[in-house]
């Protein structure tokens, strides 16, 4: 049985081009997670693990040095 999931959006701040929305992905894979980032409005959608803390997602971009916030 598959464990249950959440979809959060983040907002996300830094992204000046497509290798940086593709590594805002990969850093969401790394975790567990599924993306959709979007360059042009600066969010991500993410689909987790329901016990994944938002913090994580946050930490994950922030690591990148981009800014990070869920809604």
């Amino acid at each position: 049985m598959f464990g249950k999931k959440k979809e959060i959006t983040l907002s996300i701040e830094g992204m000046r081009c497509e290798r940086c929305a593709a590594r805002v992905k990969d850093a969401f894979e790394k975790i567990g997670c599924r993306a959709a980032v979007s360059l042009g409005d600066g969010t991500a959608k993410v689909r987790c693990p329901a016990d994944l803390p938002e913090e994580t997602l946050t930490g994950a971009v922030e690591a990148l040095g981009f800014t990070a916030r869920v809604g």
